[in-house]
């Protein structure tokens, strides 16, 4: 790379509340800060207890504000609040949570303390290149989405219908065909954002919140709105889509020469001890204030849920996988001795 030359990496869901926080990222912290810009999804509320209402507290992931510093030491620069876990414990545990990231100079999107707040992309400057965050969420409890009075996260609502197949009565019990349908209103508020955020950025990254993970029986296989949306956000301007929430690594696809990642799995996860092991890494280099190149670095998770990037011969067996459940939409890799390129 040339000093010119802007270095963004992505990753999943990060969620850290352990006696060594700094332990988390102890095998990975090096690749976040290495790059100039370091996104993840946040899959907490930052926020002490004396900050919730009571009644509004429940079970999931919530980080002791001490704690945070673990995150801005492994070097990530910007966070997805458009998600599930930033309303857990109420709109009080959100603003909370934004008010600890603005304290440590770490950017956000996606939540907020009204509609327009929620919707705002966030946009940081590295070397002259401008890149903007606009992130969404489909998974999210019913009293979740912020309003023009009310805190909340912004969202894409979908709908969904399930058919009965044609030889169900031949095959009693056949599980039924599934159809969603993304809320037309949302998509275009998501499509007016990507459009805006292009206006005042060189580079437009969209992170989505989607899927099913495999708390609602999720195996990894794709819903159809996330292709669908995937392609609607590439449409309004995007140059790269990540998306998150299933737990486990989705296909990667290439739409009209844009990248999209639809599920970059785990990264660290501290709600209970999974038996996922597998994540990656997205890592994109820019110069001329263009995306030149996309890759994955592969990983595996310990058994204290630490992310270890590694090398691909190193992880043969995630790289086949990702290559695998890819083939369907055509893309195609390179495979580098420290990263797998996407073909583009």
């Amino acid at each position: 790379m040339s000093d010119q030359d802007v270095e963004l990496v992505l990753v999943g869901d990060s969620y850290v509340q352990r006696p060594d926080p700094d332990s988390a990222f102890a095998f990975a912290g090096d690749y976040l800060r290495a790059a100039d810009i370091a996104f993840g999804n946040l899959e907490t509320v930052v926020a002490d207890p004396q900050y919730l209402v009571p009644q509004n507290r429940r079970r999931g992931p919530r980080t002791d504000e001490w704690m945070f510093g673990a995150y801005v030491r492994a070097g990530f620069k910007v966070m997805n609040l458009a998600n599930n876990p930033s309303m857990f414990q109420g709109v009080e545990g959100l603003l909370r949570t934004i008010e600890v990231l603005d304290k440590a100079g770490i950017a956000h999107a996606g939540g907020g303390r009204n509609l327009e707040e929620a919707r705002r992309p966030a946009i940081l400057e590295r070397k002259g290149t401008r890149v903007a965050f606009v992130c969404r969420t489909s998974v999210f409890a019913t009293t979740a989405p912020a309003s023009a009075e009310r805190g909340g996260v912004a969202v894409v609502r979908v709908k969904t219908a399930y058919e009965p197949p044609a030889r169900l009565p031949e095959m009693p019990g056949m599980p039924p065909i599934i159809h969603t349908y993304p809320d037309s209103a949302d998509v275009a508020a998501m499509q007016e954002d990507v459009q805006a955020a292009r206006n005042q950025a060189d580079v437009v990254v969209v992170s989505w919140h989607w899927g099913v993970s495999p708390v609602g029986g999720g195996t990894g296989t794709m819903v159809g709105y996330q292709v669908e949306m995937g392609h609607a956000a590439v449409e309004a301007g995007a140059d790269l889509v990540v998306g998150h929430h299933p737990h486990l690594i989705q296909p990667i696809e290439v739409y009209k020469g844009k990248v999209i990642f639809y599920g970059l799995a785990n990264f660290v996860h501290d709600l209970h001890s999974w038996t996922i092991r597998e994540t990656i890494m997205a890592r994109c280099r820019i110069r001329d204030r263009q995306i030149r190149e996309v890759s994955f670095v592969p990983g595996r998770i310990t058994d204290n849920n630490q992310p270890r990037l590694l090398k691909p011969a190193d992880v043969a067996d995630i790289v086949k996988h990702t290559e695998e459940i890819s083939e369907p939409f055509g893309t195609v890799f390179d495979v580098r001795a420290d990263e797998v390129v996407v073909r583009t």
